[in-house]
């Protein structure tokens, strides 16, 4: 197959985030996450930042504002399968990207997908 140089702005991906309930059960929710294609250069620069965040943390030193949040937000360009308590399909915005990304798990769940899913393209290569 010819390798075209064009590619679409985005890629989709399933996203599987594990919530806490009471009781200490384990609730599995899953979604589409629609990610947005970065530069090699931006890649490089965003895991590095991500590389940071991780021994900033095992060594519990302060991290300056959100920065998993931060990446999250920069990668997700859309979703299908996420919807209201009523089954109502939920439309991306400014305001569910924030509300999204604000629940425990969601953006170290996409940022870490989004390295996966391009470290095993690199594999297959």
């Amino acid at each position: 197959m010819a390798f075209i140089l064009e590619q679409s702005p985005t890629f989709s991906h399933p996203i599987v985030i594990r919530e806490v309930q009471d009781g200490g059960k384990i609730r599995t929710h899953q979604f589409t996450a629609i990610f947005n294609r970065l530069t090699q250069t931006r890649m490089e620069e965003v895991q590095l930042q991500y590389q940071a965040i991780q021994v900033a943390a095992r060594r519990g030193e302060a991290i300056d504002g959100i920065p998993t949040r931060e990446i999250a937000n920069e990668i997700l360009a859309g979703w299908e399968g996420i919807t209201t308590a009523d089954g109502e399909p939920v439309e991306m915005t400014t305001a569910t990207k924030a509300q999204l990304l604000d629940r425990a798990a969601v953006a170290d769940a996409l940022v870490v997908t989004f390295f996966d899913a391009h470290e095993k393209a690199r594999a297959k290569n």
